[in-house]
């Protein structure tokens, strides 16, 4: 008898411990989920159709800046470098232009190319952020890590008026594509920053996870977030908005299913 109301003991303890890191699990979904839709431009049928275009404000990161965005490509297609990011203006198509492999492009006082040697594999998320300050310093971090660019640092001001597209790359504003250059996969959680973020920055943004939101003092220089860019951009073609999996009851479910499993260990 005694030991069955030890192995009780033992049962209620534990199930009061996952009732307490329930409820701060809850809290802590609840203040840092993020943004539950990415940007999916389909691997099924490739178009140039398939983007979203955005005419943003760049008055504030004429001459510093950080990209920052999650990535999972769905096709081995790296012979162009798979272009994300693309900002035409009508003095350069490529004022800046951000690839996942191969080189970054950004116009400030001359066409500044910036090539780096790096190979991601397809259906695995991957944090990028390019970060900029005129005549300072260019860092490319891929999962927390820099990049080695070769190639000036970019110097003068990113021209302004322009048009933003995810998924293809320009050669004038808003359009003329090629099919070669051209983004297969998921986007999510892209944020522009109106300052150079520090390798210590982006370390933190890539370990706090995919699904954690900015935190405080980051969110401060926020200039154009994900959500704007969702609010604000037209999602054309075959690209879609889709559930990007941090809801609050799928961290929920991802929880119980733990408990439970800890639960079945400890009967066996």
């Amino acid at each position: 008898s005694s030991g069955i109301n030890a192995e009780y003991g033992d049962y209620f303890s534990m199930a009061t411990n996952m009732l307490k890191l329930s409820s701060l699990l809850l809290l802590l979904v609840y203040s840092c989920s993020s943004s539950d839709q990415l940007l999916r431009i389909p691997e099924e049928e490739l178009s140039v159709d398939n983007y979203l275009i955005l005419v943003p404000d760049f008055t504030a990161l004429q001459s510093e800046l950080t990209v920052c965005a999650w990535l999972k490509k769905r096709l081995d297609q790296d012979r162009n470098g798979i272009p994300w990011f693309s900002y035409a203006t009508a003095t350069s198509a490529n004022s800046l232009l951000i690839k996942a492999a191969k080189h970054n492009i950004l116009y400030g006082s001359k066409v500044y190319e910036m090539r780096f040697s790096t190979k991601i594999m397809r259906d695995e998320w991957y944090h990028f952020c390019f970060a900029w300050k005129a005549g300072v310093n260019v860092d490319y971090y891929i999962n927390g890590v820099s990049v080695a660019l070769q190639g000036d640092i970019p110097a003068g001001s990113i021209p302004l008026g322009g048009t933003l597209i995810l998924g293809q790359e320009q050669d004038i504003p808003g359009g003329h594509f090629d099919p070669n250059d051209q983004f297969a996969g998921d986007i999510y959680q892209l944020n522009i920053f109106r300052r150079a973020l520090t390798l210590g920055d982006v370390t933190e943004m890539y370990y706090n996870g995919r699904c954690a939101e900015l935190c405080r003092a980051l969110s401060y220089e926020v200039e154009l977030s994900w959500q704007q860019i969702l609010r604000r951009g037209e999602v054309r073609g075959g690209a879609t908005l889709e559930d990007a999996e941090c809801s609050t009851w799928g961290t929920v479910v991802d929880f119980a299913e733990i408990v439970m499993d800890h639960l079945n260990r400890r009967r066996q």
